[in-house]
């Protein structure tokens, strides 16, 4: 049986995955691991989704690749930091998931994206 930080890893990763394939299935899978009230803000520090926001703007795109820096869990929070790169492009993502209802499951409830200071490619 997976831990919560393998658990974690693993979500994250298929989240980068999922955004870029951006079909039904992915559509479907992303709807199913954020909470009904996902707060997203998008790397231009401007613009802020809900769920229905985010999950319209999902479509094909460049793979992503994922490097997780850190994962910080306290009780049924967690907190996991990301280094995504999309086209040459870096971005640090911090989400924070909380474990939602009986069946425990980890739910992305607040993402925050954006440039990372590392020199872009």
């Amino acid at each position: 049986m997976q831990n919560d930080r393998q658990i974690l890893e693993q979500l994250n990763i298929r989240i980068g995955i999922e955004e870029s394939k951006g079909d039904e299935d992915s559509h479907i899978w992303l709807a199913s691991i954020l909470a009904p009230r996902l707060a997203f803000r998008r790397a231009d520090g401007k613009t802020f989704d809900d769920q229905v926001a985010f999950l319209a703007k999902v479509t094909p795109s460049d793979p992503r690749e994922t490097e997780i820096e850190s994962i910080e869990i306290d009780g049924d929070r967690a907190i996991v930091k990301c280094l995504i790169t999309m086209a040459g492009k870096m971005f640090h993502n911090i989400r924070l998931f909380v474990r939602h209802g009986d069946d425990g499951d980890w739910k992305l409830l607040a993402w925050a994206n954006e440039p990372s200071p590392v020199i872009q490619t």
